[in-house]
């Protein structure tokens, strides 16, 4: 979508990969990462379970565990909300000029977005590879407790 100059797209996508990568390593908050895999396998709401300490694994509580290796995640992952839901971003994007003496407004609906500054379109790309650099991590991880008893992994979560 960069390529194409389609930043609307571009942010929803960047959106449904930031919500991916939370909700793949919500496995590593949860007492018991295998059967949080099953749950959601079986379509269990990932946002319906619960942390180890009983907190709801809601997109926003995965954004707060993030917060402090990625400060930035906050504050992109509230703004992109407004991409995967309609709102005023889908609007306000599309409005090509306002007419201040008769109150007029003129959209434009094309394939290109080309009122964006370089500096937003370069945001983009970095945030999407901040987020599969975050899901590839506990791409791995998983990976690694995979080959792993239950008694290593039990171990390694305890700290031991």
């Amino acid at each position: 979508m960069i390529r194409n100059w389609n930043m609307v797209v571009a942010r929803a996508l960047l959106r449904m990969h930031i919500d991916t990568s939370l909700r793949f390593s919500a496995a590593w908050h949860v007492a018991d990462p295998h059967k949080f895999a099953s749950s959601v396998l079986k379509g269990d709401r990932i946002d319906k379970m619960k942390t180890r300490t009983g907190q709801r694994l809601t997109d926003a509580h995965l954004v707060q565990l993030h917060q402090e290796q990625h400060p930035w995640l906050p504050a992109v992952y509230a703004r992109l909300s407004g991409y995967v839901h309609f709102s005023g971003s889908h609007i306000s994007d599309s409005i090509e000029s306002m007419g201040e003496e008769d109150n007029t407004v003129q959209f434009l609906i094309s394939d290109q977005d080309l009122k964006f500054p370089e500096f937003s379109w370069v945001e983009v790309l970095e945030c999407f590879r901040e987020a599969t650099s975050i899901l590839g991590l506990f791409l791995q991880g998983w990976g690694a407790t995979k080959k792993m008893s239950d008694k290593q992994l039990s171990a390694l979560r305890s700290g031991a």
